[in-house]
Formats: structure tokens, sequence, C-alpha cells
């Protein structure tokens, strides 16, 4: 489904013949590296098939794919600065996996996403919970009271959702279904871009390499 990007960001995936077996061997490949952490390219295809993102518009589809692996940057330097500190709660998961099936349809269709990545149900919770850090951090030390407005929301899904799914030929939710998951990502945008010095202050402690942006395109 997402080949296209895979080509983009100059083959994601190699396949090789295994000569005893005659077997297709995939061999993943590292994206980033945070301290001794990895993110590979299968990552990446896991998120982008499950978690709620949105591509912005105009954003090419690498543009879009190293986006996302930005993101997961993100996510894995929250996880390692606060898991010593914070314990996540079974709430705290609650609403990023009710996203996760909203927008896949339905739990029976995020399982069977799962499994074309060799994952059953019970892998969603260990897959999400540095995504579950990151969001829970910025709820308790930076959310601010910030109101979106439905036609903002509408906006938002006529002019940002609707057109990339049709370009990604993935199936369009309806707007009621889609507009409390849109109304979260709005206000994470918001709430980001007041508190954009954060990230950068507690990122400065780690290594980080990002290696698929500093490839040629």
């Amino acid at each position: 489904m997402f080949s296209k990007l895979r080509i983009i960001v100059l083959a994601a995936w190699l396949s090789l013949t295994c000569p005893l077996s005659g077997r297709i061997l995939t061999v993943d490949r590292i994206a980033a590296v945070v301290n001794n952490e990895i993110i590979t390219l299968s990552d990446i295809d896991r998120a982008l098939l499950i978690y709620p993102f949105f591509r912005a518009p105009h954003e090419s589809e690498r543009d879009f794919y190293l986006r996302v692996l930005e993101d997961l940057i993100h996510y894995k330097v929250a996880w390692l600065e606060y898991r010593e500190e914070i314990q996540l709660t079974a709430e705290d998961y609650n609403p990023l996996q009710t996203a996760i099936i909203r927008k896949a349809g339905s739990l029976q269709k995020v399982i069977l996403l799962l499994e074309r990545f060799d994952m059953t149900r019970e892998d969603l919770k260990p897959f999400i919970r540095e995504r579950v850090m990151y969001e829970k951090v910025l709820k308790d030390n930076f959310q601010m009271k910030i109101t979106i407005p439905f036609t903002e929301i509408e906006e938002f899904y006529r002019q940002q959702y609707l057109p990339v799914q049709r370009s990604l030929n993935l199936p369009a939710r309806s707007l009621v279904d889609m507009a409390p998951m849109i109304e979260k990502h709005l206000r994470t945008l918001q709430t980001e871009n007041r508190v954009s010095g954060w990230l950068d202050e507690i990122k400065i402690s780690y290594r980080v390499e990002n290696r698929l942006a500093s490839e040629a395109p």
C-alpha cells in the first residue's frame, strides 16, 4: 500500500531469495537511532497504517514519510526521558487505542492490519507505548486549553483528510467519525507550536541519528 513511499526513500525494503529454500527474505533497514534504540523502516510502515497520521497540504510523499519518522524519534525521546518517572496506566492508552480503532473502522480491522506485520492484538500496546507517553507528557505538562472551532475541523476534513485518503487509495471515514481525531490532532499541533523548544531541549541529552533524512531523495 505504501510501496510508492518506499521507492521514494530509496527502496525501504530489500527482497532477497534464499538459494537453499527459495523463500523470500525481507531485510529491514535502520531508519534512525536514538542512543542505542533503533527505529526501522518497518516501524514507519506500521505507524503509517496504524496511527492516525495526517498528511499536510502539498506535502510530498517523501516529506510525509520523513515527518512520520521524525515523530517516531520524538516519541522515543519522550519515552526514554520520562519512563522512569511516569507510570502509564490503562486509562492513558485508551484515547490512542480508540483513535486507532476509529481510523481502521473496527477492532477486527485493526487486528487484520497487525497481522500484516506478524503482530497480534497483544503486540499493539507495546508498539504504541512511546506515543502514549509522548501524548501524556504533552497533556500533563504543556496542553493548554485550546478550543478548535468545528468549522476548522470540517475544513481540515475536506481539504486535507479526504484528498490524502484518495491519493493513497484508502477508504475515507465520515466527518462524524473523524471529528474527534481531527480535533485532537489540531489541538496537539497548536500545543507543539507553543512549546517548540521543549523537544529540542531534551533531545540535546540523546544521540539522535536520522539516517533517512541524510540520504539524497
